[in-house]
């Protein structure tokens, strides 16, 4: 027996999360469509039934997946929010600089193909929704108004449009208006 296989079967917490970056990998890099239990098994040198055991079905892989990203990005975002003195709009100003910052990078191709999918996984729009209002509860005035919602639509339109268009704009340009929605989010 290899020492992989050994470490694997005394750490299962180990092989869940090898899954996960395995499921993440393939989704980042050939999109939901492609991440089918068996792809996961292989990109991750488990069986089927090594994965089925941690991952009963694609759905649940699926909702495993997005979970992590979404800690990833609540993680990101509590840092950017603990970081900032001024509390008026804070949420909705560390969500712009969290989204604003993401690059083409696994984490964000990630969180688009995700996010994409969501029409389609009533538990991820559950989710998504669910850690939405839980900020917003802990929000204030701007976060809960209309500028903070438009604020991070912008911002959501931003980060999917550079993933999915490329760059439209010039840097100078996306500075600008990166700047122009932060402005709007501190007290008049």
């Amino acid at each position: 027996m290899n020492t992989e296989a050994l470490h694997r079967k005394k750490n299962p917490i180990l092989l869940q999360q090898q899954l996960l970056e395995s499921a993440a990998k393939i989704a980042g890099r050939d999109g939901i469509a492609a991440l089918s239990l068996n792809a996961v098994a292989r990109e991750a040198g488990v069986s089927k039934g090594g994965l089925l055991y941690h991952f009963p079905s694609k759905q649940a892989l699926i909702f495993a997946l997005f979970e992590r990203l979404l800690a990833i990005m609540e993680d990101a975002i509590s840092g950017l929010m603990h970081a900032d003195r001024i509390t008026y709009g804070r949420f909705t100003r560390a969500y712009l600089n969290y989204l604003s910052s993401l690059t083409d990078t696994d984490e964000s191709r990630q969180l688009m193909v995700l996010s994409l999918a969501m029409p389609d996984e009533p538990v991820l729009r559950r989710c998504w929704r669910d850690w939405i209002l839980n900020h917003l509860q802990e929000g204030d005035a701007l976060d809960n108004g209309p500028t903070g919602t438009l604020v991070r639509y912008a911002a959501d339109g931003l980060w999917l449009s550079e993933l999915t268009e490329g760059k439209t704009m010039s840097p100078e340009h996306r500075l600008a208006l990166v700047c122009s929605l932060s402005a709007m989010t501190f007290p008049v």
